[in-house]
């Protein structure tokens, strides 16, 4: 049992027989008898989960979060709870981001993202437990609203999930406002397949071997432009076996994801081998140097209207999620082809083997097939048959 003892000078104290025996005191100072009673009961309550050996009712767990700092600290001081970590949003987002300093800027740039959009809504000064699920759900809305696209409403929300769900597993917070908030990456809504003809047409329109090789590489090879491509050097290339070693940046935080091999097609090796004699046979150099990313995209996109091929979005994207299809369709077990595009089987299927390539549907039908033109073509006169 706690008891509430009243001293001369007015001030109030709560005092405690704690589970190892020992009698223990919080001193509440200068405060009214009809607060310590109430603090009295919390401790009874805490106490009680103690000695059972069970967790803290939902209703005790919020009432240690909403207290103030000077009471929750004399709380901790005598073993009733753990010492809060951090107090407000701004504290948790500057602990949470220096955590997470080894990441690449590309991904720190992401979280400050959605850490600017969490600060801007909430305040700095938001005290963490103050904020509930109809808040969160609230600056989610705020999100689409301020003209943010579901992907990137998306991408945010799944941030925050991330940043309050190690709140929940510090245990600073019972659970997460976020937690039910619909977040993650969004499937990509392009399908389109640049096929092998196409990509001929653009190679063909290509300035030079250099534009040529980066090309293929995406295409033929399915690498990441420019995190895998620009790594490339001709001493990752083993002619002898058609192969190369590709190093991974976005994978290197996966142990035994630092590196794949990749298989080299003939096309492929055919252009590499031009790009090779150009260097002067030069084992160290690297087999693409063309940087700027807006630059590269502009001149692809100059390249495609060249060819005269129909253009597509995701410019290099699309065709490393090309590579992908064209070699699922061509028969070769889809764990090896994830494996050669260095991601996972649930990763292919949810980005990458959307497309439905016309050459598969005029395979299986025996019928030259052009979808963008069934798609939209009017249906054939037929005559109706009724099952029994």
């Amino acid at each position: 049992m706690a008891s509430v003892t009243s001293l001369p000078d007015g001030k109030k104290r709560v005092q405690f027989v704690a589970p190892g025996g020992n009698r223990k005191t919080i001193h509440l100072g200068n405060v009214e008898k009809k607060f310590a009673d109430a603090v009295a009961t919390r401790v009874e309550t805490i106490l009680g989960a103690q000695l059972r050996g069970e967790p803290l009712d939902r209703e005790t767990s919020e009432w240690l979060g909403s207290i103030d700092d000077w009471l929750h600290k004399k709380l901790a001081a005598v073993g009733l709870t753990k010492g809060r970590q951090c107090r407000t949003l701004g504290d948790w987002m500057e602990q949470f981001m220096a955590s997470r300093a080894g990441l690449k800027p590309a991904s720190i740039k992401k979280l400050e993202r959605t850490r600017q959009t969490l600060e801007s809504f909430f305040g700095k000064d938001r005290v963490l437990q103050q904020i509930s699920p109809e808040d969160a759900a609230r600056w989610r809305e705020s999100l689409a609203k301020g003209g943010m696209g579901e992907a990137s409403v998306k991408t945010h929300t799944g941030n925050a999930k991330t940043m309050f769900r190690e709140l929940v597993d510090r245990e600073v917070l019972l659970r997460s406002p976020f937690a039910r908030l619909k977040g993650g990456v969004t499937p990509t809504k392009n399908h389109r397949y640049v096929t092998a003809e196409e990509i001929e047409r653009v190679l063909a329109a290509a300035p030079n071997c250099e534009w040529r090789t980066l090309i293929g590489l995406a295409r033929l090879a399915g690498l990441r432009t420019p995190g895998e491509t620009h790594l490339l050097t001709f001493r990752d290339i083993d002619w002898r076996a058609g192969l190369m070693r590709v190093y991974s940046p976005k994978t290197e935080r996966h142990p035994g994801h630092e590196q794949r091999v990749v298989p080299i097609v003939p096309r492929l090796f055919e252009i590499m081998e031009e790009r090779y004699e150009e260097l002067g046979k030069d084992d160290d150099a690297h087999l693409v140097t063309i940087r700027s990313a807006g630059g590269r995209r502009r001149k692809m996109v100059a390249m495609i209207e060249a060819a005269e091929v129909e253009p597509w979005d995701d410019t290099w994207q699309c065709l490393r999620r090309s590579c992908e299809v064209q070699w699922m369709n061509e028969g070769i077990a889809p764990y090896l082809v994830a494996r050669w595009l260095g991601h996972s089987l649930t990763v292919s299927a949810r980005h990458y083997t959307l497309a439905m390539p016309d050459e598969v549907l005029s395979r299986v039908t025996g019928r030259k097939v052009t979808q963008k033109v069934t798609q939209h073509a009017s249906a054939p006169e037929r005559t109706a048959h009724r099952i029994a």
